[in-house]
């Protein structure tokens, strides 16, 4: 289960962070929960017996940042983060004390270890005593807490700031190295609900768990990550893949073998040298060649350890095989549109910074249809639309980019809530051109057009879908679905906006909504399509509801894998395989014309001036023409 975080509004608590080089300062705010820093701890240190290990994000004994201060007197609850990423590879050990750095005496204070449930949490064990400066051990009476593996734990110190500190702009904390979200968390308050706030500008907090590992075999590794890069592939492409794994053995881990296949195809061994220490993460790089004669459709690569140290894998061993799912194709056709879609929310701030940059990027001329769905319990909120916030939603706003994954982010969804205040909306809306071109030309499969009629007085919109389908499109998906989404421009409703003047959030009760989900005209997880074939044909018809205003509406289509629900289990198997929309305002009963079907697709012209048709861009530079006449040079990459 993901954890998901309420997002703070736009005044984040600022903290002074000072250390003995120089004065620091840190923002506090709710952020994903995605460290992936290196895990670096040795085989023994001072104070544990043979049996003991430490897990945590920093090098032990290190510290880089040594009197880091809120410059506010309090009592703040600090600590680390680690995930089953992690846990998993030490299920049946037991946490037995937790070892930390202070910068000075902090006197009597709670050493914890929390359960993390969806963003609340629950003790599991506790222990108040003296906190001297420097490193120190803290062991929990008892037998300690058994790990399961598959739950996150928190673990850390309640840091009391004096108000000599605040005097002296001088605190007790120690950090170490980069910044890493899970490596320094604040669980509290701040006046902007209870929850976890990632600190930076300090590094990785000073705080480690004390482990005992008797439970583990001498020699394993666990594997806990497979990047194999985007979802779709050609014939005879390499693939660069990244494994990440950790040394979960008791021992000192001199070389390990690891073994890949595709599909059903004979195991090629990669023997990898590495020394790894007991609990450190790494990470394997290797370059898979795709068969030339591979078929087109869906394809495993699988990873596994074969040897660990020159032996075999202990019988007890677990994590130790990963599989990456992608999809082959040798031909394919130009997309329509690209699908962004916001996961939005009127209790943020961060709002109207991200709805200034979509308007900003819409008006250039970037093909995107943009749709808004509202948070849960908001006014604007479509019930059901819930599901979408349940599955992508880590914070708000947040969006996807045809709902597909990018290869080592740690969600399908994306947010940009650090920078939006701070930046100039032209920067934030490049960042979102470049990431919408991006998608634009990753392969299609299906082609789209879309036409409609609309009758005043029965306010009935009918809406037909046609086109046609690669043989990859049968390969890759299997049955494929439609879903027509209903959005509304100029709708009014309140937003939680920042006030320049009065320094604070307040609420604009008149905020004028842009591209606002409305509904479906569609089951929201898509209709099936009926293939006839190498095309399909499919009509719907929905009223609109009295409150709607039909010349301020479009449609929305999206052509996506079909599936009955969609839930984590098959996210990445549902993006958004082409994408097209219509304004109603265009329709002929509204007053115009004729309807405007489908955005017609550009030409493509080489650097000396030859047409390329769409399905035949490679990798390299050309000429991009759009329908309005307009040129501009794209790069392939």
């Amino acid at each position: 289960m993901r954890l998901r975080h309420i997002l703070s509004v736009l005044l984040l608590a600022v903290f002074a962070l000072s250390s003995q080089a120089q004065g620091r300062k840190a923002v506090v705010s709710r952020l994903p929960m995605q460290g992936q820093t290196r895990q670096q701890v040795p085989l023994r240190v001072q104070g544990l017996s043979d049996n003991q290990r430490l897990l945590g994000y920093i090098r032990t004994d290190s510290i880089t940042v040594s009197g880091g201060a809120f410059g506010k007197e309090g009592t703040y609850t600090l600590g680390a983060m680690l995930t089953p990423r992690v846990l998993s590879g030490y299920a049946g050990c037991r946490v037995v004390g937790v070892r930390l750095a202070a910068a000075v005496n902090l006197g009597r204070s709670r050493t914890f270890v929390y359960k993390v449930n969806d963003g609340s949490v629950d003790p599991v064990l506790e222990q108040t005593q003296r906190l001297y400066e420097g490193w120190q051990n803290v062991f929990f009476n008892g037998d300690g807490y058994e790990i399961q593996g598959s739950e996150t734990l928190f673990f850390g110190f309640d840091y009391h700031e004096t108000a000599e500190m605040v005097a002296a702009e001088e605190g007790g904390l120690c950090g170490y190295g980069d910044d890493s979200t899970d490596g320094f968390y604040a669980f509290g308050d701040f006046g902007q609900g209870l929850g976890f706030y990632s600190l930076s500008n300090l590094g990785r907090l000073c705080v480690q768990l004390i482990v005992d590992v008797s439970s583990l075999a001498a020699k394993d590794i666990d594997l806990q990550g497979l990047d194999a890069g985007f979802k779709y592939k050609q014939p005879g492409e390499d693939i660069d893949v990244m494994v990440t794994l950790g040394n979960v053995g008791r021992e000192e881990l001199r070389g390990f073998q690891l073994g890949w296949q595709i599909d059903d195809q004979p195991v090629t061994a990669v023997v990898k040298p590495d020394t790894l220490l007991s609990g450190e993460q790494s990470a394997a790089l290797f370059t898979v060649t795709l068969p030339a004669d591979i078929t087109i459709g869906l394809h495993r690569l699988t990873v596994s350890v074969d040897k660990v140290g020159g032996e075999p894998m202990p019988e007890k061993s677990v994590n130790d095989t990963l599989v990456a799912t992608f999809a082959v194709y040798r031909d394919k056709l130009q997309r329509n549109q690209v699908y962004l879609e916001v996961y939005t929310d009127q209790e943020s701030a961060y709002v109207p910074f991200l709805n200034n940059a979509l308007s900003q990027l819409k008006s250039s001329q970037v093909p995107l249809s943009v749709v808004n769905v509202h948070r849960p319990g908001t006014p604007l909120a479509v019930k059901e639309a819930a599901y979408l916030h349940l599955l992508y939603a880590y914070t708000w706003p947040t969006f996807t980019i045809n709902r597909a994954y990018f290869p080592g982010e740690a969600y399908v969804s994306y947010d940009m809530n650090d920078y939006l205040p701070q930046v100039p909306t032209e920067f934030i809306s490049g960042i979102l051109s470049d990431m919408v071109y991006q998608d634009y030309y990753s392969p299609s499969f299906v082609s789209l057009t879309l036409e409609a009629s609309y009758d005043t007085d029965s306010r009935q919109l009918t809406v037909k879908t046609e086109g046609q389908l690669l043989p990859e499109a049968a390969a890759i998906y299997g049955q494929l679905g439609v879903t027509l989404l209903l959005v509304e421009d100029e709708v009014k409703s309140k937003q939680l906006v920042y006030n320049s003047f009065l320094q604070r959030s307040t609420y604009n009760q008149n905020y004028q909504h842009n591209s606002v989900l409305r509904g479906y005209m569609t089951k929201p997880t898509g209709t099936a399509l009926t293939q006839t074939g190498d095309t399909y044909s499919a009509t719907f018809s929905k009223t609109l509801d009295e409150a709607w205003n039909p010349a301020k509406m479009r449609v929305v289509a999206l052509i996506t894998k079909y599936a009955e629900t969609v839930s984590e289990d098959n996210l990445t198997d549902v993006d958004v395989v082409n994408a097209a929309s219509f304004d109603l305002s265009t329709l002929e009963s509204l007053g115009v014309v004729a309807p405007k079907t489908a955005v017609a697709a550009a030409a493509y012209y080489s650097l000396d001036g030859k047409a390329v048709p769409a399905g035949n861009l490679k990798q390299g530079v050309y000429l991009m023409r759009q329908a309005d006449g307009t040129t501009r040079k794209i790069v392939l990459k």
